[in-house]
């Protein structure tokens, strides 16, 4: 997925801070919304393995080496506005601050302020057991993602990815581990009186908002290493897949408002992001 995002701001006040941002924090989409896949290859001649990417399924799926991100929902996707989610179910955002906190919160309706698209993956393959599998990785040899951020952009976002509709396990990726140094970051989101600390973001329930500890984790938790001309593998895998099994991957990108780097630090930033998934056949599935 390679897209480009630039935010800047119309007014630069106090209160354009965190969670105070309608029509002051912008972040625009410039480049091709796309996906890459990358061919996990076989062992012998007589076994193919291949991870093959669209960007529609059921019997539509075509197989493309880049597949256009298909938006979900209708949120015009050259502007993103700062919000917060626990679990990428439920979003809220702070339409305005009162003595410079953001402390009255709304849940966000029809997927507003924020990206959300879909692709769809497939594990083909064919002269290996029966029930084997392929695991799912992220690949970012052809560069890191946000390598070419300009400023503090990319300390405040976030990628979020839900794999065949499982919403009850979500994945929530930290772009950057880099953070904004003091002068440029801001604590002022407040709930039931409490000022919210560097790791937390809003919950939300029936009985409103709630702070909680952030999810998000480091991309590289599930990044394949390349380097000194060997593959390791990550930890965890993003999705373990059956062959011939077509998944969809919903895509979500956001500013996280709750981030103490989601300030009016953020000025006329871009960034171009590259995201690659890597198949890797499930060893342990063909003993």
């Amino acid at each position: 997925m390679k897209k480009t995002f630039q935010t800047w701001f119309w007014a630069v006040t106090t209160l354009f801070t965190v969670l105070a941002f309608t029509f002051a924090t912008l972040a625009w989409f410039t480049a091709n919304r796309a996906v890459q896949t990358n061919t996990a290859t076989a062992r012998t001649g007589d076994e193919t393995l291949e991870l093959q990417i669209s960007s529609s399924g059921g019997s539509s799926f075509k197989s493309v080496e880049t597949a256009q991100i298909t938006q979900i929902n209708q949120t015009n996707s050259e502007i993103l506005l700062p919000v917060s989610t626990a679990d990428l179910n439920s979003f809220v955002y702070a339409p305005f601050t009162k003595d410079g906190k953001a402390s009255a919160f709304k849940k966000v309706d029809d997927e507003a302020n924020y990206y959300h698209g879909r692709v769809y993956l497939r594990a083909e393959g064919e002269g290996w057991p029966e029930g084997s599998r392929m695991n799912l990785y992220l690949d970012q040899s052809d560069g890191l993602l946000g390598e070419a951020a300009d400023g503090y952009l990319l300390n405040a976002s976030r990628l979020g990815l839900i794999f065949n509709g499982d919403t009850s396990n979500p994945i929530i990726l930290r772009l950057s581990e880099s953070e904004n140094p003091e002068n440029a970051q801001i604590y002022n989101t407040e709930v039931n009186g409490k000022i919210l600390g560097k790791n937390q973001v809003l919950g939300y329930n029936d009985s409103g908002v709630f702070a909680i500890e952030d999810p998000s984790v480091s991309i590289s938790e599930y990044t394949i290493d390349f380097s000194e001309n060997q593959m390791k593998l990550p930890s965890r895998a993003l999705m373990s897949m059956e062959l011939g099994k077509i998944y969809p991957v919903d895509i979500y990108f956001y500013l996280e408002g709750c981030d103490p780097d989601c300030s009016e630090s953020i000025q006329l930033n871009e960034a171009e992001l590259h995201l690659a998934f890597y198949g890797v056949l499930d060893q342990e599935g063909t003993n």
